[in-house]
């Protein structure tokens, strides 16, 4: 008995670790994901921010000023 229940527990542990193992590439995709959408969003800010520069800058340069300081990164 101790063969055949030592194969039982062998087999049960394969199952629960393939199990783990297809959660784990769930959450990897929803990450990515998520990630994806992350980057899309930042990419966005930063186009909004730099038309906010240029109207800035073409303001000041209208007024004879030479316009605020950027932010560099």
């Amino acid at each position: 008995m101790s063969m055949v229940g030592d194969t039982i527990k062998a087999i049960r542990n394969v199952l629960l670790l393939q199990e783990d193992v297809k959660q784990l590439k769930e959450l990897a995709q929803t990450q990515s994901g998520r990630l994806a959408a992350l980057a899309e969003a930042h990419a966005n800010l930063r186009d909004r921010v730099s038309r906010i520069e240029g109207f800035l800058d073409g303001a000041a340069a209208a007024s004879g000023r030479s316009g605020p300081p950027r932010i560099e990164g």
